[in-house]
């Protein structure tokens, strides 16, 4: 009986130990088969082997020389951007950020376009970033848009080339047309006998001082203008005209209601100082601003600014800017203070934005190490005045307002980069925010 015990335990124990010797292979199977859903194929003998990147080795690697493995990529950072990969430029564009630029118009908080020798420069994020829409020969001095979509730019030969200025009049200039935002541009006409204050009210209609058109730009007519006239007239329509003129001892302003035909004297005063050019700005039918200037010496020009809202019957002095060198403000006699200085020491753009609301810039040329330019402004119509104390490096600043608080400011000089700056506040703060033009140059 002892004898059959053992026989069944050495039984038992033999099918233990294949039990046993059956699971082992078993792991050792498993532990050389690739994962279930893994792509890897089953290595043939004598395939080379493939790097961490999906690459062989070279062919001509060195005998017994180790594969050196493939960097591991970087995790992207938190922006989003991965590391050494192209990020967006807060600069704009190498070629439109080094263009000089000296002419601005925005149509809205992020939309507008900026000129000069031989470029247009478009941005749609206000001013950060720029894209170079055109290049070409000449100097774009100043735009006018409707819209988005339609606009025209001015682009003037560059000094010393093409047609040279005739009887002190600016020389033919180049008109280009742009239906699609500035994509591409058209030239409308290489001959238009107009100044960079040009502007057009419709597709069709645009004025230049007394040069009319009804085609959108491509001929240009003259519409009369009276006697004595100082710098440009100023056309509301075809028919509605404003103009300065001067004959001692006062000067005139003027008015037409027929197209240049007659012109009526709506307001006259005597003058001790000279008025030598006139700015006008018309925003309606009955509402005009004047900017008389007068008579300049030591880097000052004295001037005056007045205002109408009822179609010239009733004026106000909004500011009389006498200086020691261009003598009493015009209309005014010296020492005489009938109104508040205005900015600078001589006046620069005017800007009227509305009946109650406009600015007017001031350049001081001696000031700082390039000049300063300096804003004022009334949103009364002209009965309280205010003088920003911002100075701004530069001079020839050239602004752009979309409404009567937010403004763009394009102000340099020939020895420095051009700067754009921008205004939420009315101009109380003027923000830089981007440079023109290659620094040294």
């Amino acid at each position: 009986m002892r004898q059959a015990i053992a026989s069944r335990f050495l039984i038992l124990l033999s099918v233990f130990l294949l039990i046993l010797s059956a699971g082992c292979e078993s792991r050792s199977t498993t532990a050389n088969t690739s994962p279930s859903g893994s792509n890897t194929s089953e290595q043939k003998a004598g395939e080379p082997t493939a790097d961490a990147a999906g690459k062989p080795p070279a062919d001509n690697a060195a005998p017994g020389a180790t594969a050196t493995p493939a960097p591991t990529a970087p995790a992207a950072p938190k922006d989003g951007n991965a590391e050494g990969a192209a990020k967006p430029s807060q600069a704009g564009e190498p070629a439109a950020q080094e263009a000089a630029v000296s002419a601005v118009q925005f149509i809205s908080p992020t939309e507008g376009w900026a000129g000069g020798p031989g470029a247009v420069l478009h941005t749609k994020d206000g001013g950060v970033t720029w894209e170079k829409q055109y290049g070409g020969s000449g100097n774009v001095e100043s735009f006018s848009f409707l819209n988005s979509s339609t606009g025209w730019a001015l682009m003037r030969p560059l000094q010393g080339s093409g047609s040279p200025a005739q009887d002190g009049k600016p020389a033919p200039a180049v008109l280009l047309h742009t239906v699609n935002g500035g994509a591409k541009w058209t030239e409308l006409t290489n001959s238009a006998p107009i100044s960079k204050s040009f502007r057009f009210i419709s597709e069709k209609e645009g004025f230049s001082g007394s040069r009319y058109t009804s085609d959108g730009g491509a001929t240009w007519t003259s519409l009369p203008v009276p006697a004595n006239i100082k710098g440009e007239p100023y056309y509301v329509s075809k028919d509605l005209g404003w103009a300065v003129t001067m004959k001692q001892p006062d000067y005139q302003i003027q008015l037409t209601k027929d197209g240049g035909k007659t012109w009526k004297t709506v307001w006259t005063h005597a003058t001790v100082s000279q008025v030598t050019q006139a700015v006008i700005q018309a925003t309606n039918a009955q509402d005009v601003w004047v900017l008389l200037i007068g008579e300049s010496g030591m880097s000052q020009t004295s001037y005056t600014l007045l205002h109408s809202k009822d179609e010239g019957k009733a004026w106000k002095t909004v500011v009389a800017h006498s200086t020691a060198g261009g003598g009493p403000a015009p209309g005014y006699k010296t020492e005489e203070q009938v109104g508040p200085k205005g900015p600078g020491t001589k006046p620069g753009q005017l800007l009227a934005i509305n009946s109650d609301t406009a600015y007017l810039f001031g350049e001081c040329p001696p000031c700082g190490d390039y000049g300063t330019v300096s804003a004022g402004w009334t949103r009364d119509g002209g009965t309280t005045w205010t003088n920003g104390e911002q100075q701004i490096p530069g001079l020839n600043a050239q602004a752009s307002f979309i409404s009567d608080k937010q403004g763009f400011l394009l102000a340099g000089s020939s020895n420095m980069t051009s700067t754009l700056y921008k205004t939420e506040d009315g101009g109380k703060k003027w923000t830089a925010v981007q440079s023109f033009g290659k620094k040294g140059s």
